[in-house]
């Protein structure tokens, strides 16, 4: 999938008055100089962090190189960390064994890509609301390789609830191998997910939408099936009801010191509503209570 990168320019202009006196002859005041404003850093990617960590992350990354199937584990993910001393956030490409500092825009933008890698990677903010994790997209320029992904703060076993039950809604990102010349094609939509904790059981639903450029097709609402799920386990996974060939599996992690969030991955293969050809979707997902 093509990637349209848009830069947002803020120009600023201040007004400087000039003042006069009178008497003996005009004298000319000097202006004051207007400080340099502070940059403002783009919104915390995940609200709720406070000490030195690395997310946890999943989700589905694509070389746009020769093979183009998905790759999803965990090692083939953007990582991202927060440096508590700084206060700030740094990133790692696939395969890069290197941390690199983010280049925060100068002025908080709204879709904006936020920068690293020598500015030749770029990585958006595509989920708010969301205090443990975040949705996110990114791209690595140099190395031809784009990415949907989930990252979050992984909830511990002790912070599992072990009785009870809840219910999950969210939203899912992706890619798919469908291309149509000219034309830019995604995957977004919503996910539902419920889980009993007291029973170790989990049902749900995936509802994808495929953008053409700016024409959307529901892709239907897809049950869960095949799920695995163990009372007091902190990752999920499962299969979507569908007899659709192509990969077919979703799985995830709670997020949160009470699981009050989750991330996940997801691959599907679906038949097309504009040609009727079977094509494969993958991508990531958050949700939340």
């Amino acid at each position: 999938m093509n990637n349209r990168l848009v830069r947002n320019l803020l120009v600023g202009a201040t007004a400087v008055s000039l003042a006069a006196c009178g008497g003996g002859g005009g004298v000319n005041s000097t202006p004051t100089p207007t400080p340099t404003p502070t940059p403002t850093p783009t919104s915390a990617i995940i609200p709720a962090v406070t000490t030195s960590q690395q997310f946890a992350a999943v989700g589905a990354s694509h070389s746009l190189q020769g093979d183009q199937s998905p790759q999803l584990a965990g090692g083939e993910q953007l990582q991202v960390r927060y440096v508590e001393s700084s206060d700030s956030y740094e990133v790692e490409l696939p395969n890069s064994q290197t941390w690199a500092s983010i280049s925060y825009l100068p002025t908080e933008i709204s879709g904006a890509p936020i920068n690293f890698a020598g500015d030749t990677a770029h990585l958006w903010l595509r989920s708010d609301g969301y205090q443990y994790s975040r949705l996110i997209e990114w791209t690595d320029n140099a190395n031809s390789i784009v990415g949907h992904e989930a990252i979050g703060m992984a909830t511990t076993a002790d912070g599992i609830p072990v009785t009870g039950s809840a219910n999950y809604a969210g939203q899912i990102l992706g890619s798919t191998s469908e291309i149509h010349p000219g034309d830019d094609m995604s995957i977004f939509g919503d996910i539902a997910l419920s889980f009993n904790f007291g029973l170790g059981s989990l049902s749900g639903n995936i509802s994808p939408v495929l953008q053409q450029d700016f024409a959307p097709y529901s892709l239907g609402t897809i049950a869960f099936r095949d799920t695995v799920y163990s009372a007091g386990g902190t990752t999920f996974a499962g299969k979507f009801d569908t007899n659709v060939a192509g990969l077919n599996s979703f799985s995830g992690l709670f997020a949160g010191p009470n699981a009050q969030e989750l991330i996940g991955n997801f691959a599907l293969p679906y038949l097309s509503p504009i040609d009727s050809q079977t094509y494969q979707a993958d991508g990531a997902f958050v949700a939340k209570k």
